[in-house]
């Protein structure tokens, strides 16, 4: 479910930035965008709890947290965006690729220690990505301007708050459930952006750009759709399997997008760029093996644990 609606949804992504009117204008309204992906989302999660779940009594108490959350996911996701003005999709997918970069930044707050493979992982990751940006010709479609790389590092702090404010919430004795989550975040993003949409004037601009491109609607409706039931997919898989697993899972997801990106949209790709591609490859691989080995490792300590407690009964 997550790699369906979030393939669909990287594809059609980069399609709204690169979409173009017979006038030569593009689609520059990021913010409108976003309340429009948000409001999509939070009905979703709305419909949802109303039909089959329904609401905790404890909702007021968790505003603060997920008024964190909501700005950190607003900051993230509108500076990804905006940062495919200036980059190609493929350098945004690979730059967001890891979840250790987030998690190394999250860090900052929890102050949990980093391993040292995740720091070479990250040296890996950052390295790649900046050589595939600058291995482009110049002029090509690839080619990465310092705004949207700097875009990019903010969407990666911002990221890193998320993940930091997340991990708290679960430490938390009366907790959310994920479709409360869900529709909490994305109302909260919605009311940030819509005055600021305002204000900057995007939100009337898009409105009329939509107005006089009816063809794109389509496109921005089903975008619109895929992030909200991507995000249905996402938080029960952390209900039910952990975060641990929908980590893996996306981070495999982005990977496949950059080839799909690529692919689709016929991006000229370099021998030296392809050799950059393999290094961020080669780090997230490394990133995920460790967290695997780990994981097997706290397991089988587990059962040997489990196994002398009997055995202490038993005498």
């Amino acid at each position: 479910g997550i790699w369906s609606c979030f393939f669909a949804y990287g594809i059609l992504q980069e399609s709204i930035f690169v979409y173009k009117t017979p006038t030569g204008d593009k689609f520059k309204q990021t913010t409108m965008l976003l309340i429009v992906e948000h409001t999509v989302s939070a009905l979703v999660a709305l419909v949802i709890m109303q039909l089959f779940t329904g609401t905790s009594s404890n909702w007021r108490q968790h505003l603060k947290s997920q008024g964190i959350v909501a700005c950190a996911q607003c900051g993230a996701k509108f500076a990804s965006n905006e940062a495919l003005k200036s980059v190609s999709y493929p350098i945004q997918a690979l730059a967001k690729s890891s979840k250790t970069l987030p998690a190394m930044l999250g860090c900052l707050w929890s102050g949990k220690a980093i391993t040292r493979l995740q720091w070479a992982a990250a040296f890996g990751i950052t390295l790649g990505t900046a050589g595939f940006s600058m291995g482009g010709k110049k002029g090509s479609d690839i080619e990465a301007k310092p705004l949207g790389v700097l875009l990019l590092i903010v969407s990666l702090l911002c990221d890193g708050t998320v993940s930091a404010a997340q991990q708290g919430m679960r430490n938390q004795k009366e907790k959310l459930s994920p479709y409360e989550q869900m529709f909490m975040t994305n109302v909260g993003a919605a009311m940030i952006l819509l005055p600021v949409a305002f204000v900057s004037g995007q939100l009337q601009a898009g409105i009329g750009f939509l107005m006089e491109n009816i063809t794109i609607l389509d496109e921005i409706a089903i975008f619109a759709l895929c992030s909200a039931f991507g995000q249905v997919f996402i938080f029960l898989t952390i209900a039910w399997f952990g975060p641990d697993t929908n980590a893996k899972i996306t981070t495999v997801r982005k990977m496949a997008t950059v080839l799909i990106s690529i692919v689709w949209f016929g991006h000229t790709i370099g021998a030296t760029q392809w050799a950059f591609v393999g290094v961020v490859f080669a780090s997230v691989l490394a990133e995920i093996s460790e967290k695997l080995l780990t994981h097997g490792k706290k397991e089988n300590g587990k059962k040997e644990n489990g196994k002398k407690e009997n055995g202490k009964k038993e005498k």
